[in-house]
This record gives C-alpha cells, structure tokens and sequence, in this order.
C-alpha cells in the first residue's frame, strides 16, 4: 500500500527543508562576520591617507591586504550579501591595483570611493535586517 499523497509530500518538504537548513550552516554567525567585515574595510586606506599624488606603497600595501582578507569574508552569514560583497572586494582591489583607477565603471578614485560607500550600505542594510528578523 502506498502512502497518501499529502504524506509523501511532507516527508519531501521536511527533507528539502532539513538539506536547506544545514547548507545554512555553513554561513558564519552575522557577528562573528561583521568583525571580519570591519577589519577589511578599515585596511582600504582613504584618499587623503593615499594622498596626492597617490602613494603607490600604500596602494600595493593595501591590495596585499584585501588579498590575504578575502577568503575569510566567504562565505558571509547571508546570501544577499554574497555578490555585493564580491563587488565590494573586486573595486576595492581594482582601485588599490591600478592607483588610481581608470576603466568606464569607475573612471577615478572618487568614484571607486563613491562606490565602496555605496556597497557598504547595502551590507548595512541586510545586516541590520538579520538583526531584526
């Protein structure tokens, strides 16, 4: 005899919900994360600690930095933030790599800037949403 329909089908959501769930668990807790996300962002130095013109040191210096941070930024405690933490990291990179940087996206410093505010916020903003639900 075979099982109901509505019974298999429990069984295959409470499976697929199970397989779900432990993927999750995989992703780092959202304050474990945010301190690994801070110490990034601090290591990126601002434009006026770059200087005018820009030093070459500091850029190559922070683009080793980035480099050697990225890998603990992955996997972040959401998957909203994935690519825009991807994003975040490849301006980053691409701005301390060409100091200052030049391609149609992000023709100056101040707009790879512009655009790291921009990605930060958006990281804000899901975090701030993990908190509350």
């Amino acid at each position: 005899m075979r099982p109901p329909a509505s019974l298999a089908l429990a069984i295959f959501l409470a499976v697929a919900l199970s397989v779900a769930a432990c993927s999750e668990s995989d992703r780092p807790l959202a304050s474990d994360w945010e301190q690994i996300w801070a110490e990034t962002t601090d290591e990126l130095p601002t434009p006026l600690e770059l200087g005018d013109p820009l030093s070459r040191d500091l850029c190559g210096h922070a683009l080793g930095a980035l480099r050697s941070s990225r890998p603990n930024l992955f996997p972040t405690p959401d998957p909203a933030l994935d690519a825009v933490v991807t994003e975040w990291v490849t301006v980053a990179e691409d701005a301390m790599f060409e100091c200052p940087p030049s391609s149609h996206e992000i023709p100056d410093l101040a707009s790879a800037y512009e655009e790291l505010a921009r990605l930060e916020a958006e990281v804000d903003v899901v975090l701030d949403i993990d908190r509350v639900g």
